[in-house]
């Protein structure tokens, strides 16, 4: 039995179980590719049949896309799973899962180097492989989620570089890669960088200048291009989400301080209602919003139903015991390591708070690792406290722990799928698999225009020749620094729909959803050819097909 339970054993059983959770049905849950994922696996596509982008730029670190200059790192670790699967949402979705089962064994081997105990060592990456943040983030095309993993990198090695101080060119470099593989790895992994230099202070001070020369260099180097890409304006909507970018108008904040007879440019003003301070309010109240019981336990992320599973928090509820307890343990043990794991959590949403929206769980998703080790010391230290007394309540915080868990697998594996299919933009594969075998007997085909930017499913779905669409390939530039959109693909046009107008025009085929095709003004089979109706999986309707006679 001991030797079944041995460390080897036990860590090999995690990773399966991490496995499983993060490869079942990966293809088709969630149930449809997003925009940034189908443009991840054509512009890998593009680049595994012909060396370019989308736009026939050869092999950039930076893709243009949708005019939101993605790093590039996903689209080449894309690039051998559509060679070898194809082009297909298991390719595209994979390298995600497989960083996400790598973060699993790095949790362990960090809990051996960084904590020296076995212990936490197995209880961590255990607790990390059932995570629903985590595996949420690991089963989509999430280049936030390979920016963690290399992050996890980073820590490994610069821990590993106090004792052998040539391990510190590998933590460089992987922190490097961070840059070229997620545009909010700019600030999360400074943030990162910030803790470690605070916490390992003295011992960063005794690295030979050399090697700090050295490691600083290959950072540089590897993140180059994007820095460079920064400066030349390359920032991937900072402008747009940037909390920053949405001052007050004068008239409005003068209209409030007329009310106790006050003017910009008072002293009270510069006290309570100046825009610094506003800021700071607005910049906190984020923060905080990361830590509510609404967005850990219960609701998740509420502003972005794509970012977690219906009616769950990013954690399960009963983690909250754990956490707590974590809590408590870190903060009698002042170790450099709690330090390291408080500093982490408190300074992980910043990238959220700075951004316009009032959570945002990809932008906060490094919270997810330092949470993880709070709970890890906490089920341990329960563990060790419940077993001495009562192996009775032991089993029974186990049974209600398992019940919460099945929950939350019910509501992502059952439920998602259908109660968020919207949120997924369901239905444009549906579309691409109607239009295509009839798209030759039209001359002119309307596709509803939105910010889903519907022409990337056409190229994904059609497999259309990125030789041939390089050379048609052109983006309509956003004027205020959001993403642009894609008008024409040969007899494929992406435009506004409007019934009223487009009701009449003989010939065409025009596919829009119910509320620019209304159902009570496009159903008299006299006048209109119904091609198609798609559905959302909750059977309300998405998308109609329709050909005017």
């Amino acid at each position: 039995m001991k030797k079944l339970l041995n460390k080897k054993n036990i860590i090999f059983v995690i990773l399966l179980l991490a496995s499983v959770l993060r490869l079942w049905n990966l293809g088709s849950t969630p149930p449809h590719l997003a925009p940034d994922e189908a443009s991840l696996g054509y512009n890998a596509y593009s680049i595994l049949k012909t060396g370019k982008d989308e736009y026939g730029k050869i092999m950039p670190i930076i893709f243009k896309s949708f005019g939101d200059f993605k790093p590039g790192l996903y689209v080449y670790l894309t690039v051998p799973a559509v060679a070898v699967l194809g082009l297909t949402e298991f390719a595209v979705r994979l390298p995600s899962a497989a960083f996400g089962i790598l973060a699993v064994f790095l949790m362990y081997m960090i809990g051996l180097q960084f904590f020296k105990d076995k212990k936490i060592a197995l209880v961590s990456s255990f607790l990390l492989a059932i995570n629903p943040w985590h595996i949420h983030f690991s089963r989509g095309a999430w280049e936030i989620n390979v920016s963690l993993t290399l992050t996890l990198l980073g820590i490994y090695f610069f821990v590993k570089a106090i004792e052998k101080q040539k391990h510190l060119f590998y933590s460089a470099f992987f922190f490097a890669l961070t840059l070229i593989t997620y545009q909010g790895a700019k600030l999360s992994t400074a943030i990162v960088l910030v803790v470690l230099g605070i916490i390992y202070f003295k011992d960063v001070i005794k690295f030979e200048k050399k090697t700090l020369a050295t490691a600083f260099l290959i950072g540089l180097l590897v993140s180059l291009p994007i820095l460079l890409g920064f400066f030349q304006g390359k920032t991937g909507r900072l402008e747009v989400f940037s909390v920053f970018s949405y001052p007050r108008p004068t008239d409005y904040i003068q209209q409030f301080l007329d009310q106790g007879e006050e003017k910009i440019g008072g002293l009270s003003y510069y006290l309570f209602h100046s825009e610094g301070v506003n800021f700071t309010r607005g910049v906190l109240g984020r923060w905080f919003n990361h830590f509510t019981g609404r967005f850990l336990f219960f609701e998740g992320d509420w502003q972005n139903p794509r970012h977690s599973a219906p009616y769950t928090g990013m954690f399960i509820f009963t983690d909250l015991l754990l956490i707590i307890s974590g809590f408590i343990v870190l903060v009698r043990s002042r170790s450099k390591e709690s330090i390291f794991i408080f500093l982490w959590l408190l300074l992980a949403p910043l990238p959220a708070a700075l951004s316009r929206d009032q959570v945002h769980a990809v932008r906060s998703y490094n919270m997810v690792i330092p949470l993880v080790l709070m709970s890890s010391f906490g089920l341990l230290f329960l563990f060790n406290k419940i077993v001495k007394h009562k192996k009775i309540i032991l089993g029974g915080l186990a049974v209600i722990y398992l019940l919460n868990y099945v929950y939350y697998l019910d509501a992502y594996f059952v439920h998602l799928s259908k109660h968020d299919s919207k949120c997924w933009e369901y239905g444009y594969k549906q579309i691409v698999g109607t239009v295509t075998p009839i798209q030759s007997n039209y001359e002119t085909i309307k596709v509803q225009q939105s910010y889903a930017q519907p022409y990337i499913y056409f190229l994904f779905y059609q497999k259309y020749s990125p030789a041939k669409y390089q050379a048609q390939a052109k983006l309509k530039e956003s004027a205020v620094g959001d993403v642009g959109q894609v008008e024409r693909l040969d007899n494929i046009y992406f435009a506004p729909i409007d019934w009223s107008v487009n009701r009449g025009e003989k010939g065409s085929l025009f596919v829009a959803d119910t509320i620019r095709i209304p159902v009570e003004d496009s159903s008299d089979p006299e006048q209109f050819k119904l091609i198609k109706e798609i559905n959302y999986l909750n059977t309300n309707p998405a998308f109609r097909i329709i050909e005017p006679l």
